[in-house]
């Protein structure tokens, strides 16, 4: 059985402010404090105000229709790439048997860059940047390790239908979590699985 592999990242903690929410900020702010300037203090701008107000629209219209064409922003950084053997799975460069490890279990699983995230007008891009999945290894030892991974049209998770029934197998997947990654919900479709996975042992 040939290796699956994906990419793994770790995201960056904290609050992140994009460089055009930043100006998108500004340019509001400036709006506001201009008129508030005219308004309470009669502050005569010569038309200034009017320039701004419409450099300002242009601006943010503009921004909210670039954010259905541009992918989310990547805050961390790529660790190499989650490994998926028969026998044992290889993350970056350490490699675990099977026998090491006492369950791996995967989290928000279909997050597809490219997909369309939200149909709501915000600042922030509309395209997923595919890294809102993640996985635990949790070894007998009692270490863990936490990572996101990348999905992709040609590479995801559901795909790899082979080397995750060997490890439902062996006892490292539960029953639910392999039907979930799979998505696998009709329950016809989940007794045909059942029976491919019967059979597979009796051979």
């Amino acid at each position: 059985m040939n290796p699956r592999r994906l990419s793994i990242f770790e995201k960056k903690k904290g609050i992140y402010i994009s460089p055009e929410n930043i100006v998108a900020i500004f340019w509001t702010a400036l709006i506001f404090l201009i008129y508030y300037l005219k308004e309470s203090f009669e502050f005569n701008f010569k038309g200034f105000e009017t320039g701004i107000l419409i450099l300002g629209a242009i601006y943010v219209i503009g921004l909210i229709i670039s954010t259905f064409f541009r992918f989310e922003p990547e805050i961390g950084a790529y660790r190499g790439r989650i490994s998926l053997y028969e026998n044992r799975i290889t993350i970056e460069n350490n490699e675990y048997s099977l026998e090491e490890i006492q369950k791996l279990e995967f989290f928000s699983t279909f997050d597809i860059k490219g997909d369309f995230t939200n149909n709501l007008l915000q600042f922030t891009p509309h395209l997923s940047n595919g890294l809102d999945n993640s996985f635990i290894l949790t070894l007998k030892s009692g270490k863990k390790i936490e990572y996101n991974f990348l999905q992709t049209k040609s590479e995801q998770l559901k795909y790899y239908k082979d080397v995750l029934t060997n490890y439902y197998k062996n006892g490292i997947i539960s029953w639910l979590e392999l039907l979930n990654i799979l998505n696998i919900e009709n329950y016809n479709e989940i007794q045909k699985f059942k029976k491919e996975i019967t059979s597979a042992n009796t051979v």
